[in-house]
């Protein structure tokens, strides 16, 4: 292994204090096997000096091994999290879904993020007795989910759908891309359907205080 502690200061979002922090390299070293090499790298945060194991991206070529940073991924990864806004139940489900991206298990991210959509479902009225694409489209018919946003829903939902068999559940065939996909969608449906209004909510209350 070379020992390479030169690496300039880098900006990094700490998984401890959560504070977007400059980091500095305090250790980093170059394993080789099968003529590929394998680069690491220990990081501490300017703001709370806890530190980062830094996994860079595997290459066949010694200067970029030594010379760039190209991260494969960092540990620990952040903790997710999600607004105060989303109902508890729905949130503890998201953030299980994004626990699960951070460490690979794809199939569970898609379950969980489906389970997620399901509870808002339920969450904004629609019928238990349904199946969850009969849900969303009584969402849809009465006005509490935007035909767009019922589109992202039902491209989840038929991701490891109740019922299915193994193999006609599609889970097979989910790779990091869909995950992160779908994990995105979820959010963006939690934003426009319990986050976003009450910030609109909140300034038109702080506009209205201001008026007395």
């Amino acid at each position: 292994m070379k020992i390479n502690t030169s690496w300039q200061n880098r900006l990094f979002k700490c998984p401890y204090c959560d504070a977007k922090s400059t980091f500095s390299c305090i250790y980093s070293a170059v394993g080789k096997y099968r003529d590929i090499y394998y680069p690491i790298s220990v990081w501490t945060c300017h703001n709370c000096d806890r530190g980062i194991f830094l996994k860079h991206s595997p290459t066949e070529y010694t200067h970029v091994a030594i010379g760039e940073i190209e991260i494969d991924t960092i540990f620990p990864t952040n903790e997710p999290n999600v607004d105060s806004r989303v109902p508890t139940g729905i949130a503890e489900d998201y953030i299980e879904a994004a626990k699960c991206l951070n460490i690979s298990a794809y199939k569970a991210s898609v379950v969980m993020a489906r389970r997620a959509i399901q509870k808002m479902c339920l969450n904004l009225g629609a019928d238990k007795a349904k199946k969850f694409f009969e849900q969303i489209e009584q969402l849809k018919l009465l006005g509490k989910l935007h035909p767009d946003l019922a589109d992202i829903a039902t491209e989840i939902r038929f991701l490891g759908n109740d019922g299915a068999h193994p193999e006609n559940d599609g889970l097979d065939e989910i790779r990091e891309e869909d995950a992160k996909e779908i994990l995105e969608f979820a959010l963006e449906l939690l934003d426009d359907l319990y986050i976003r209004p009450e910030k609109v909510k909140a300034m038109k209350k702080r506009r209205e205080v201001k008026k007395e």
